[in-house]
């Protein structure tokens, strides 16, 4: 009997320790499971000046990751729109980089070198090792889809990488988030894209590379060929056999108000006559044109 007893005591105290084993392997398991899909899918927020958290689009904010911030090093318009669209919005407004929020030395730095060759997460890099301070902070705008411009990919941004929207400012071209090679580029083709950006056509365009960010960007375009100033009449190739000193930089200029002339008679009214007489549409005024002598 009490062979029975100790045999029952052991099997017991092995039960529990079987028990016990298989609990903490569950939590090691969950646990772990959880750290992967961490890892997977990017915990990115934007808060505003006292922290609260911003879910609509057109408001700036700072930019965390996994509850900090994240550093400007390598970081470009692709970023900046690839992590709106992860944030449910449609792109990026702008964004730049400050340390002008108090609450920010609040949260640790927790991602840097945020580098994507395309506006899609899938294709960035980073690291969750930095040398920065909070001056480097990224702030970040997002736009609705009610907001995008349809330039069929088009932009055009500064040395900073950051969108322009106004013209008469010299800009790096991008399509769908890369550079555009200048093979077969033309003033038709300068100005199609330019119609096509909104503006009434082009200023002057170059190929060149004379900013430090083109080498963020992959090379989208090659070969862009225009028969008229209408991109309907435009091919082209998105394989290349190009370099970024071959990226085209361009310069839109905006619709300008006409101004008509007519010939008047005497009388004033239109026909033959002697005298010149413009209207300026826009003023909604008639003035005269003096003749030398």
């Amino acid at each position: 009997r009490r062979s029975s007893d100790l045999s029952s005591g052991i099997n017991a105290e092995y039960g529990d320790y079987i028990a016990i084993s298989n609990m903490g392997r569950l939590i090691f398991t969950v646990l772990f499971l959880l750290l992967v899909i961490k890892g997977q899918n990017a915990q990115f927020t934007l808060v505003d000046e006292q922290g609260r958290q911003i879910t609509e689009a057109n408001q700036r904010g700072l930019l965390l990751y996994n509850g900090g911030t994240v550093c400007d090093d390598s970081f470009t318009d692709n970023a900046a729109s690839a992590i709106c669209i992860e944030l449910g919005h449609a792109g990026q407004q702008n964004w730049d980089s400050s340390g002008g929020w108090s609450i920010q030395t609040n949260y640790d730095i927790e991602l840097d070198d945020v580098s994507c060759s395309t506006s899609s997460w899938s294709d960035c890099t980073y690291s969750d090792s930095h040398n920065c301070g909070h001056s480097e902070d990224v702030f970040l705008t997002c736009t609705s889809a009610s907001d995008q411009i349809d330039a069929i990919g088009f932009t055009l941004v500064d040395e900073q990488g950051r969108q322009i929207t106004e013209a008469n400012q010299r800009g790096l071209l991008l399509y769908n988030g890369g550079t555009v090679c200048d093979d077969s580029f033309t003033v038709l083709a300068a100005k199609a894209i330019c119609i096509e950006l909104g503006y009434a056509g082009q200023q002057s365009w170059d190929s060149s590379q004379s900013w430090s960010i083109q080498t963020n960007y992959g090379i989208e375009l090659d070969d862009v060929s225009c028969s008229t100033s209408s991109w309907s009449d435009c091919t082209y190739s998105d394989s290349h056999n190009c370099g970024h000193s071959e990226d085209v930089h361009l310069n839109c200029v905006p619709e300008v108000t006409s101004s008509s002339f007519t010939i008047v008679n005497e009388a004033g009214g239109d026909g033959q006559g002697r005298g010149l007489r413009r209207r300026v549409s826009y003023l909604h005024l008639s003035s005269t044109i003096c003749a030398p002598g």
